[in-house]
C-alpha cells in the first residue's frame, strides 16, 4: 500500500485526464433525445418539410440551417430516405414513400420576408414538432395560419413605427436637434410606402427606387431651406427599414460556410438592392440640385445615441410586428449589442467593434430563448442587423460617391463591405459557441 506521506506519481495524470475528459463534454455535451411520434404519412410530411423550409428561408435562416432543422422534423415523423436541397428561392424534399419508391417535391419561396411575429410563431412550431407535440396534420394547419396571419398592428400604427424608428436611427447616427422633424416626416413617407407595397406587388417591385428618390428629393428640396439642413445627413435613416444589411451579411456567412450558390444569389440580392436605392438617390439629387456647401447642424450630447436604441427598438415593436412579450428581451439586445460594438470600437476600431458585437449577439440571444418568455432566435437576431447598420454604412458611402465627395464615398463603401465581413465572422463565432450549447437544450428554435 502507498504511504499516503508519499505523492502518487499518477494522481497528477489521472487528474489531468478527468479535467480533459470534462472540457471534452463541455466542448460537446450529448445531443438530448429526440422524440418521436408514430410514423405519419410520407407524402402528409413531404408536404410539411417542403412548405416548413421555405417559410424559415423566408424567415431569414441561412440554408444549412435549414436543412438541419427539417431533418430534426423528418426524424421526429419516423420518415425514411429524405434528402433535401434548399435554395432562397426554393426548397426540393426527397423521401422514400415504400420499399423501392420515392417522392420528390418543390416549393417555391416568395421574395417578401415575414414579419418578427411570425418567426416567433414559426420557431414556436419548429419547437413543438421537435417535442412530438403535433402530428403533421396539425402542424401543416399551424402552419397555414401563421402565413395567412394579418400584422398584429393596423397599417397607420405601422406608420408611426417606422417614423419612431428613422428617429432612433437619427439619433444614432445624426443627432442633430433641428432634423427630428424631417425624421418624423420623412420616416412616416416611407411607412405609408412600406404598408402599401405589402397590398400591391407592383409597388414593392419598384419600393426602393419610389422611397429613396422621394426621400431625397423631399430632404433636397425641403428640409434644406425650411430647416437649414445638409440634406444628405437625412437620406439614410428614413431608408433604414429598405437596407440590404441583412442580406449582405446572412450572403457572407453562407459563403464562408460553403453554401456557394445560396451565399452567391444573396450576394446579388443585396447589391442589386443597394444599386436601386443609390439609383433613387441620385436621380433625386439630379431633380433637385446639389445645394453648393455643407451645413453643419449643433448635435445633441452622447445620451442621444442610447435613447436612439430604446426609441428603435419600439420603432420595431410597432413597424415590425414584436410579440408584445418580446419587446424587454429585444430592448436588451439592442442595448447589449450596441454597447459591445461601441467599447470594443473605441479600443479595436470600428472592424474590430462590428467583430465583437457579432460575436456576443448569438450566446445572449440563445440565453434568452431558454428563458420561459424568451423569443426564439430569429425574432431578436434580425432587428439587431439594422441597429449595427452595414448597409447603411453603404449606402452612405453611396450618397457621397454621388455627392461632393467621391473618394470619401468610395472609401466608405469599401469600408462598408468590411464592417459586413467583421459582423460575419463575429456571427460565426458566436455561432459555433451557441449551437452546442443551443441543440443540448430542449429549446433550440433555428440560427
Amino acid at each position: 500500500m502507498a504511504d499516503p506521506g508519499v505523492d502518487d506519481p499518477g494522481a497528477g495524470h489521472r487528474r489531468l485526464g478527468r479535467v480533459g475528459d470534462s472540457l471534452a463534454r463541455w466542448l460537446s455535451p450529448p445531443a438530448p433525445e429526440r422524440p418521436q411520434v408514430a410514423e405519419q404519412p410520407a407524402e402528409a410530411v413531404l408536404d410539411l418539410l417542403r412548405h416548413l423550409g421555405v417559410a424559415m428561408v423566408r424567415a431569414g435562416d441561412p440554408v444549412d440551417r435549414v436543412t438541419v432543422i427539417l431533418e430534426d422534423v423528418a426524424r421526429t415523423y419516423a420518415a425514411r430516405g429524405v434528402r433535401f436541397f434548399v435554395l432562397p428561392t426554393g426548397v426540393f424534399v426527397r423521401i422514400e414513400t415504400g420499399e423501392e419508391t420515392s417522392q420528390v417535391d418543390f416549393a417555391p419561396a416568395s421574395s417578401s420576408q415575414l414579419r418578427l411575429d411570425q418567426v416567433d410563431a414559426l420557431y414556436r412550431l419548429v419547437d413543438d414538432i421537435r417535442h412530438a407535440k403535433v402530428s403533421v396534420g396539425e402542424a401543416t394547419d399551424r402552419l397555414d395560419d401563421l402565413l395567412a396571419s394579418q400584422p398584429r398592428m393596423p397599417g397607420w400604427v405601422r406608420v408611426i413605427g417606422a417614423a419612431l424608428l428613422t428617429v432612433g436611427l437619427g439619433l444614432m447616427l445624426n443627432p442633430a436637434l433641428v432634423a427630428l422633424p424631417a425624421y418624423v416626416v420623412l420616416g412616416a413617407g416611407v411607412g405609408l410606402l412600406t404598408v402599401w407595397a405589402d397590398r400591391s406587388a407592383g409597388v414593392a417591385i419598384v419600393l426602393p427606387v419610389v422611397a429613396s428618390f422621394a426621400v431625397t428629393w423631399a430632404a433636397f428640396e425641403l428640409a434644406r431651406p425650411t430647416l437649414d439642413l445638409w440634406p444628405l445627413d437625412v437620406v439614410i435613416p428614413p431608408l433604414v427599414t429598405l437596407l440590404p444589411g441583412a442580406a449582405l451579411t446572412m450572403a457572407t456567412i453562407e459563403l464562408s460556410a460553403g453554401s456557394m450558390l445560396s451565399g452567391s444569389a444573396r450576394l446579388v440580392y443585396g447589391l442589386q438592392r443597394l444599386l436601386l436605392l443609390a439609383f433613387g438617390i441620385t436621380l433625386g439629387i439630379e431633380l433637385a440640385g446639389l445645394p453648393g456647401h455643407d451645413i453643419g447642424a449643433d448635435t445633441l450630447g452622447a445620451w442621444a445615441a442610447w435613447v436612439g436604441v430604446l426609441v428603435f427598438a419600439l420603432g420595431h415593436y410597432l413597424h415590425s410586428s414584436v410579440p408584445g412579450r418580446s419587446l424587454p428581451w429585444l430592448v436588451l439586445v439592442l442595448y447589449v449589442a450596441y454597447a459591445a460594438q461601441t467599447i470594443a470600437g473605441a479600443l479595436m476600431g470600428s472592424l474590430g467593434g462590428s467583430f465583437v458585437a457579432g460575436v456576443v449577439l448569438l450566446p445572449l440571444a440563445y440565453a434568452i430563448q431558454e428563458r420561459p418568455s424568451g423569443p426564439p432566435v430569429a425574432v431578436i437576431f434580425l432587428p439587431t442587423f439594422w441597429m449595427l447598420v452595414p448597409g447603411a454604412l453603404g449606402l452612405e458611402g453611396v450618397t457621397e460617391l454621388v455627392g461632393a465627395d467621391s473618394a470619401a464615398g468610395l472609401g466608405d463603401f469599401l469600408n462598408a463591405l468590411l464592417v459586413i465581413v467583421a459582423i460575419a465572422a463575429g456571427v460565426l463565432v458566436g455561432a459555433g459557441v451557441s449551437e452546442r450549447f443551443g441543440r443540448a437544450t430542449g429549446s433550440w428554435r433555428g440560427l
